[in-house]
């Protein structure tokens, strides 16, 4: 037992040591990811497919970075997916925009809901990450260590790379000493598949109607009641497939 976490300090100092030697190197950078999201509906149709497939980068520097839609990958849809015509209108309409400034401490969320634009303003969450510092693997190159958090909602599981010594991550994760480039739920998963060390232009986003984001889920949760009531109770509900 005392062996074990001397070897998982020793991994942890080895990893800090690299990472302040290289900080200085790191200015920014762009990573591409896959991010897949599974999904299962009641009632629905046996040959539906149960993913969707989505390409999007994280636009990065020392202080600020940006998860969005990657512009440079077209998905076409197959002449055999079945998937029902609103449910891929809801696909190409759920990517959003995540923008992070860590000298600020502020989030800024851009989404789509029913069919308006919205900008949603928060601090920064801290999530409560437990590293484990035995468990690495290699994603595009990089070495990466384990982390991972739960709480009543989520139980998440990334990897993160010290050779990148920033705290910026896809989606709404972030706040470790190292870029996330591996990220794991029951619902959704993204891995990085591309990655360069450029110093990208990052764009505040400014496009949709101003909210904090208490105010929105309010607004949210009432535009759903008033969906449901409308639809008498009915429509599908969506269950967790992976666990």
């Amino acid at each position: 037992m005392k062996n074990s976490v001397i070897s998982r300090l020793y991994v942890t100092l080895i990893f800090t040591l690299f990472s302040v030697i290289i900080q200085a190197q790191v200015t920014g950078g762009t990573i591409k990811y896959k991010h897949t999201v599974y999904f299962e509906f009641e009632n629905m149709p046996p040959d539906m497919p149960k993913s969707s497939e989505t390409f999007t980068r994280l636009l990065f520097n020392s202080n600020e970075a940006i998860y969005e839609k990657d512009p440079d990958v077209k998905i076409e849809t197959e002449a055999n997916d079945n998937t029902p015509r609103m449910f891929r209108r809801m696909r190409e309409r759920s990517s959003k925009t995540n923008y992070t400034n860590l000298e600020k401490s502020i989030s800024i969320e851009q989404l789509n809901l029913f069919g308006k634009d919205f900008l949603i303003s928060d601090s920064i969450e801290n999530i409560k990450w437990k590293v484990s510092a035995g468990e690495q693997k290699v994603i595009a190159g990089y070495t990466c260590m384990k982390a991972s958090y739960k709480d009543s909602l989520s139980n998440v599981v990334v990897f993160f790379t010290p050779q990148i010594p920033k705290k910026f991550g896809p989606d709404k994760y972030g706040g470790l000493p190292g870029i996330i480039l591996e990220m794991q739920s029951a619902q959704t998963h993204i891995i990085a598949i591309d990655i360069k060390t450029d110093v990208p232009v990052i764009k505040i986003p400014s496009k949709g109607d101003k909210m904090n984001r208490r105010d929105f889920e309010k607004m949210r949760d009432e535009k759903m009641k008033e969906m449901r009531q409308m639809g008498g109770g009915r429509g599908g509900e969506v269950r967790v497939i992976r666990q």
